[in-house]
Order: C-alpha cells, then structure tokens, then sequence
C-alpha cells in the first residue's frame, strides 16, 4: 500500500507545483474547483482500499491535502490549517476513506453496487424474543467479522471494515431513505467527528418523522460531496 500512496503523492505534488505557477491569476473559487478536480479526485478514487493504511502514510496523505489547502488561501508552508479546511468544509484523510467506505456500504445494502459487494454484507436477521438483546433489534447493522480466523493482514478488508465503522454509525444515519440525503447527513456526521463539533442526536421514535420530513426538504448544513 506504501507503494500507491507514492504515486498519489507524487502526482498531487506534480499537480500542485504546476497549480502554484498560475494561482496569481486564478479566484478563490476557481482554486477550489481546482482542489477537488486535480488533488482530491485523485486521493478519493479508490480511496476505500486504502483503509488500514499505516499512520505514517496516512500523514503523508494529510500533508498533501494540507498543501492544497494552503494553495486556495495563498498561504505557504507553517502555516496552521485545520481552520483553512474547516472553512472550506474539506474532511480530513481518515474521514474522508471512512466516508467512501460508508457510502459504498449504503449503495451495496440498497443493491446500488455490483454483487460481489453487497456478497460479503449480511444485514443482522432479528432473533426470536427470548434471544433478542437490546443491540439485536437494529436490523439496519451488520453483521461483524471478527474472531482468532481473521488475521491482521485482513482487517482492512472491505468485508471486514465495513461492518466496523458502519455500524458506528447512529441509526438516522443508517436508514436513509435515499442515496443523496444520506450523503448529507454523513458528511455533516464527519464533519463534525473530524473538527470536534457536537454531533446531531436523534431519537430512534423520530427517526422516521426526520426521513420524511428530509425527503420533502432540501439537504441540510454541508455539502454531500465529499470530493469537497
């Protein structure tokens, strides 16, 4: 895995030198459309396989989005930039591969994917009343992989780590009604996890009355595009 975070290194520094070269003559906005077009495509694009990565390369990762943040608001290197991305409403590397895998989770339960995804998902089956705990009611989780035959080497596994942080997720997450309301809903999840906001609480006898009143407004707080 160290060897494709090289090559996405390498070619968003390539990008951000030729980037700098003309940034004289280019608006704020149009930086930004830059950004996602050259810098983050390339980081979110299979972005989900690189789960499990090792800290150090998720911290070079962080280093280049943090270049191109700097890039938008002119700022050159020392220069503090959590509240740059947080103004731009960018998510930091770990919530952005935990977002891909979220939503690949989504479209693989709704059958929005290929099969061989939604194969390797099982969605928890509700046990008899005298077996059920109160965690077994949830029918939205999954079922986890976990036990002495899964070796380490795995846990990045799509079938194995989708489970884990999907499950994390709160329930109104989870049970979405439509692929771009839970784009919303999980980017503002993120937003807030990745720049310590206090995160939405909803209780689960207003789930439905929140999907429904959702659906018939528009989406709320961020932007769904985690390319942003």
């Amino acid at each position: 895995m160290t060897d494709n975070v090289s090559k996405i290194v390498q070619s968003c520094n390539l990008q951000l030198v030729n980037m700098w070269r003309v940034a004289g003559k280019l608006t704020r906005q149009l930086k930004v459309k830059l950004v996602s077009t050259l810098i983050h495509f390339r980081i979110d694009f299979c972005s989900a396989i690189l789960n499990g990565i090792s800290a150090k390369d998720r911290k070079i990762l962080q280093k280049v989005q943090n270049s191109a943040t700097r890039f938008i608001f002119g700022q050159r290197r020392r220069c503090g930039v959590t509240e740059l991305r947080k103004r731009d409403h960018f998510l930091a590397i770990k919530e952005r591969i935990d977002y891909k895998i979220c939503l690949l989770t989504y479209k693989s339960i709704n059958g929005l994917c290929p099969e061989y995804f939604s194969e390797v998902l099982d969605l928890r089956v509700p046990k008899m009343e005298s077996m059920i705990l109160k965690d077994d009611t949830d029918t939205t989780k999954l079922i986890p992989k976990h036990g002495r035959g899964i070796k380490d080497t795995t846990m990045s596994a799509f079938s194995v780590a989708a489970p884990k942080i999907w499950n994390n997720l709160p329930t109104y997450i989870r049970s979405s009604p439509s692929v771009e309301l839970f784009k919303s809903r999980l980017k503002t999840y993120f937003f807030s996890l990745a720049y310590q906001l206090p995160l939405p609480q909803v209780p689960a006898k207003n789930i439905e009355l929140l999907n429904t009143l959702d659906t018939r407004s528009s989406p709320h707080l961020y932007s769904s595009s985690a390319s942003n």
